[in-house]
């Protein structure tokens, strides 16, 4: 009698008699092996099998399963018999709900056999993948292990991303109920991004590293929303300082000035101004207005321009009032960006029509958020170009006597050497302005004469120090 190549059953002979046993021990047999399936895996018998109980004998086999490791075992008849397993054999194990495949040498999860999938247009894990999300993965976690150097691994693990080109984007997208709410990679472009979002429309970019440098941007702001220190190349871009005291309606001629760090263009300004909270706004009427910022504060390059307000704006360099180039729409949402800047050049940003509120020119390409400084600070600024001041002086007076060396420190180095101007008004009792000139940048003298002898004498004016750009 032989038995058939791949199952071992037995076939019948010719002329065999009782054919009926060996075609029922076959038909047995492949009951047994047909859509196999086993209770467990044991390395011995259970206490009280039945008949057509199947099991995966593993080691150490002990008792009837004695030598019978890898091996199916079937109850058959009141007996164990023993169907040894072939390359490709499959087994579903009850107690584990797992499918098991035969290498030809033990049993492994069916599972790990799939060590190859190449070509596959979708999978889903847990959910059905679909042309736009060919991978998808719904589940509670997932995990990405390195394998390790005992494994014949390098115990390091990379996650790669790849784009076609710099214009391309390749990312990760963090999403809440469907709608996006923060992206990191590379973004447009080659550096690298990180930007927010509170409705999955409207982004605002949180950092931003060169991809040249290495140097971090912050667009807007760090902490609690605070801009890095004195980015803001713009003076008085609150507008509170206002030494000349102007009111009403400002009329300027062509390179007046009113509010500090404030002068008209070529057609002349008109415009009101009204406080609210930290920060006054300016209205222009008519003409336009110019902040210039001296030549020692601009590092060239790029710059972004942005304000709270309604006018547009343009950035020019050279000195003067008469500017070049068109206007722009320069708002927080949509700055003006410019480029090429000379270095250690007089700047002028330049409105025209509109509201002006918080003001910033700033280096780079992204606007962040408006530079509030302390207000000495900005004092002390406006004063390096102009200065309110008052003379007062106590002397015994000897008639058409000039009195002199009077020196008196400004507050601030000025810009350049100021002119002076003596203006009306303040105690001037039997004494006369004799004289007044500069000492430099950081100093005036003044000179004085009386017209009456043997009283004490008191002098008290004020006078202004401009050494405008």
């Amino acid at each position: 009698m032989t038995d058939t190549t791949h199952l071992a059953l037995p076939c019948i002979d010719a002329a065999q008699a009782q054919k009926h046993v060996t075609h029922n021990e076959a038909l047995v047999l492949l009951d047994a092996v047909t859509q196999l399936s086993v209770i467990e895996r044991r390395a011995s018998p259970p206490a009280s099998p039945i008949d057509g109980d199947r099991y995966l004998v593993v080691a150490t086999a002990a008792g009837a399963f004695a030598g019978k490791e890898q091996k199916v075992a079937v109850r058959l008849g009141g007996a164990w018999a023993f169907l040894a397993p072939k390359a490709g054999w499959l087994a579903f194990v009850e107690a584990e709900q797992r499918m098991l495949l035969c290498d030809g040498s033990a049993w492994i999860d069916a599972g790990l056999a799939l060590r190859e999938l190449a070509a596959l247009s979708l999978l889903g894990v847990g959910t059905t993948a679909d042309a736009v999300n060919p991978l998808s993965v719904k589940a509670s976690a997932a995990l990405f292990a390195a394998r390790t150097t005992a494994e014949g691994g390098a115990g390091d693990f990379r996650v790669k991303l790849e784009k076609e080109t710099a214009a391309n984007t390749a990312s990760q997208l963090y999403q809440s109920n469907w709608s996006g709410r923060a992206e990191t990679g590379l973004l447009g472009d080659d550096d690298f991004h990180v930007k927010v979002s509170a409705d999955g429309t409207i982004w605002r970019e949180a950092l931003i590293v060169d991809r040249s440098t290495g140097r971090v941007a912050f667009p807007n702001g760090m902490g609690d929303g605070a801009s890095l220190a004195f980015r803001n190349r713009l003076r008085n871009a609150a507008f509170a300082i206002n030494q000349r005291a102007v009111s009403g309606t400002v009329s300027l001629a062509a390179g007046q000035y009113g509010h500090d760090g404030v002068k008209a263009g070529a057609s002349g300004a008109s415009y009101t101004f009204a406080t609210s909270g930290l920060d006054t706004t300016l209205s222009l009427s008519a003409g336009s207005l110019i902040l210039p910022i001296e030549a020692q504060l601009m590092e060239g390059g790029s710059y972004v321009l942005a304000h709270d307000g309604s006018a547009q704006a343009r950035v020019w360099q050279g000195a003067g009032y008469s500017g070049s180039g068109s206007y722009a729409t320069a708002s927080r949402s949509a700055p003006l960006l410019v480029f090429g800047l000379t270095a250690n050049a007089q700047t002028n940003v330049e409105f025209s029509g509109g509201s002006v509120l918080r003001p910033q020119l700033e280096p780079g390409v992204y606007a962040t958020s408006f530079e509030r400084r302390p207000p000495g600070v900005e004092l002390s600024m406006c004063q390096r170009y102009f200065q309110a001041l008052l003379v007062s002086h106590l002397f015994t007076a000897t008639a058409g006597t000039q009195f002199g060396g009077s020196v008196m420190t400004l507050p601030a180095m000025m810009f350049g050497t100021p002119t002076l101007s003596a203006l009306s008004g303040g105690v001037q009792t039997n004494v006369l302005m004799d004289g007044l000139n500069t000492m430099g940048k950081g100093a005036v003298r003044y000179f004085m004469a009386s017209t009456a002898a043997g009283s004490v004498e008191a002098y008290n004016r004020a006078f202004t120090a401009s050494a405008e750009i």
